[in-house]
């Protein structure tokens, strides 16, 4: 309770700010800078305004109209934006002891329309989804209504197989290898990075690719929002600058009733029992700056979830209650060179769950302590203007103790190594990378090598970027997988080897004055999958036994106008199962999504998201149950946002977002149907 009123107390503290710039930092060679320190010019401000760019050198700062932008970090030449050059999103420094002649600091062919980031829009920030459908192949799965589960996962892969990180810190649950989603808020997933085929970057569980979550806060806020099914949420964000220190703070409780009326399979207009959600969260992000070459970050994290957990509609459970209770803390050191950088970081993670049935008709009782810590340092070094390199070196161990997994502990050892090499004169970076991760039994080698060219082929009004990865990952063995206790009906299988992934995959972008299109083909073979299956006494055992392929292509447009914003993407994807020779479960035949964000005037904004799900195979035949197909079906979201400003420099903010706005009866996972349309109104105080 002291935690939650210091929280409320310290939300009465406000910075004023006039506009967001955003963008990313890079050198003369296209890579990426982070850790720059971008400060607001602005002589009639007495406080110091800036922000930090993260680990990919995206940042985002708000601003007075009219304000400079200074961009500052040891070894490089300072670089000042003026406001008239905002705009662009690209914004490139210099070495100091590098001399050239003329440097595109903020050129428009540099703008990069595909970044890996979602778009910032009301749906991104009160939507149920969020940012999560904005993004081109994502796939999401829940568990029926706000309160059940969700994991996403790349090309409708499995969800283990993506990893899922925040503030760049990995939320991995040991036990099963997935993340749920729904133990974070709606506003907390308002800004997203995504990178595929990020094995040797991530290593297990990045097999697909890997999603990024963190809080930059590009408005002082405080809201308060009432919607359908008894939805009620309050919190804040905002940031408190120092000269030296720099607090980034989003906090909120959320209460969801959640029941709601289905068509059940006779055709009968049912009620969803059981599916409340009682949710608290806060993340506190702190820099200082302890010299111009020596930056110190502390961030906390705390989740504190309670919901019924209505279960399938075969297997209801009108009494069931889970607790997830999760909480991080991670501190990093970052020291500075003419030539390069060495980074020093250490994170602690607990998590606890409960499942609570003892009252149902066969009663359940478990709980899980999970314990993650990590240890490593990552070095930057540039060895001359067309190479650099970066070298990590980490140790995790994870441990739970459970009412089924009683004091098991893995350690896991990893050595990343990727190089730069850059052609200045065509235009063209070739990057091969290497990682080598050791647990126990379980040693593993795996690899990339990308090739990236862009503006070729450039004339007046058109260029070409080409994008080619080859390279392999994989996924180990879950605790679950390796530990789950022997019994009558299930056991584990600590013999397992680690699931491997070989891919390849092509990108080719233009962009021109109709917009920006990029097509992508990837082809991956997976080897080893672990799958859980009878064995000669009927009882189910983890094995390797699966293995399987997968062809997408990926079609990718976007087109700003002057008060119109467009992305379209539309996905296709061949797969095979090679065991059972049919399509893999779950991923769909194809898959699209629309975003649309109008600009009305400088106060009147609208959002609108479509997301098509093509069809699917929900459940294999075998001789106890038939295979069970869902057709498509598409989800449209829109979001309004109307500002009306206060005393001059303060401003309220009204906004709807409508999920699910046909009212369309679908599901994502076999036997948990979704709720129908629900309307959320909010009031938003921007500081």
């Amino acid at each position: 309770m002291i935690k939650k009123s210091y929280i409320l107390i310290l939300v009465l503290i406000s910075n004023l700010f006039g506009q967001t710039f955003t963008g990313n930092v890079k050198d003369v060679s296209g890579t990426k800078i982070s850790y720059v320190i971008i400060e607001e010019l602005n002589s009639e401000s007495q406080e110091r305004n800036w922000t930090i760019s993260d680990e990919n050198g995206d940042f985002s700062i708000n601003i007075m109209n009219g304000s400079d932008v200074l961009f500052q970090r040891i070894g490089f030449k300072d670089v000042i934006v003026k406001n008239e050059d905002q705009l662009s999103k690209s914004i490139i420094m210099v070495k100091e002891n590098i001399s050239l002649e003329k440097v595109d600091v903020y050129g428009k062919k540099k703008e990069d329309y595909f970044k890996n980031k979602t778009s910032l829009n009301n749906l991104g920030i009160f939507s149920r989804n969020g940012s999560l459908n904005q993004i081109p192949s994502l796939e999401i799965r829940t568990y029926g209504g706000y309160a059940g589960v969700a994991s996403a996962s790349f090309d409708g892969g499995y969800a283990r197989h993506t990893k899922v990180l925040y503030n760049g810190i990995d939320l991995t649950d040991a036990m099963n290898g997935q993340v749920d989603l729904s133990t974070l808020p709606s506003f907390a997933l308002q800004s997203v990075n995504y990178r595929l085929n990020s094995g040797t970057k991530f290593g297990s569980g990045s097999i697909d690719g890997s999603l990024n979550i963190n809080n930059n806060i590009l408005n002082n806020n405080v809201f308060y929002s009432v919607g359908d099914f008894g939805f009620k949420q309050y919190g804040a964000n905002y940031s408190i600058n120092r000269k030296t220190s720099k607090r980034n703070i989003s906090f909120g409780k959320t209460s969801y009733n959640g029941d709601y009326k289905y068509i059940d399979s006779s055709g009968n207009n049912v009620k969803r029992l059981n599916n409340y959600l009682d949710q608290f969260f806060l993340s506190v992000d702190r820099k200082f700056v302890i010299r111009e070459d020596f930056l110190l970050n502390i961030f906390t994290l705390l989740t504190e979830n309670v919901r019924g957990a209505a279960g399938s509609t075969s297997f209801p459970s009108p009494n069931a209650t889970r607790t997830d209770d999760f909480d991080l803390f991670a501190l990093s050191f970052s020291k500075f060179f003419e030539n390069g950088s060495l980074d020093l970081y250490m994170n602690r993670s607990t998590n606890y769950q409960e499942f609570d049935d003892s009252e149902g008709s066969f009663p359940v009782y478990s709980e899980h302590a999970l314990d993650y810590s990590a240890f490593g340092f990552k070095g930057n070094q540039t060895i001359n203007p067309s190479f650099n390199y970066e070298a990590v070196f980490n140790i995790k161990s994870e441990r739970v103790d459970s009412s089924e997994l009683q004091k098991e502990e893995l350690e896991t050892t990893s050595f990343s190594f990727v190089g730069n090499y850059v052609n200045s004169d065509y235009d063209f970076k070739v990057s091969p990378s290497m990682r080598y991760d050791s647990r126990e039994e379980n040693d593993k080698t795996t690899y990339n090598l990308g090739f990236e060219a862009i503006n070729q082929f450039a004339d007046s009004g058109s260029s070409f970027d080409f994008n080619l990865d080859i390279g392999s990952s994989f996924q180990f063995p879950t605790m679950n997988d390796l530990y789950w206790p022997d019994g009558l009906y299930s056991g584990g299988n600590p013999n397992l080897k680690p699931e491997e992934s070989e891919y390849i995959a092509l990108s080719i972008s233009n962009e021109s004055s109709i917009g920006k299109i990029k097509v992508t083909a990837s082809l991956k073979d997976y080897e080893n999958l672990i799958l859980w299956q009878p064995n000669e006494s009927f009882k189910y055992v983890p094995i390797n036994v699966s293995s399987a392929e997968r062809t997408s292509y990926n079609f990718q447009y976007l087109k700003d106008f002057s008060d119109l914003q467009m992305q379209l993407t539309y996905n296709v994807y061949e797969t095979l199962d090679k065991d059972v020779d049919e399509k893999l479960l779950y991923v769909p035949d194809s898959s699209a999504s629309l975003l649309l964000v109008y600009k009305l005037n400088n106060l009147t904004h609208f959002s609108l998201n479509y997301k098509l799900v093509g069809d699917r195979i929900l459940q294999y035949q075998s001789s106890f149950a038939e295979q069970v197909n869902d057709k498509s079906y598409g989800l449209l979201s829109l979001g309004v946002s109307n500002v009306f400003n206060w005393m001059d420099e303060d401003s309220i903010v009204l906004n709807m977002a409508v999920d699910n706005l046909l009212d369309e009866e679908y599901i994502s996972t076999i036997g948990y149907p979704e709720p129908g349309r629900s309307i959320n109104f909010i009031l938003e105080y921007r500081l």
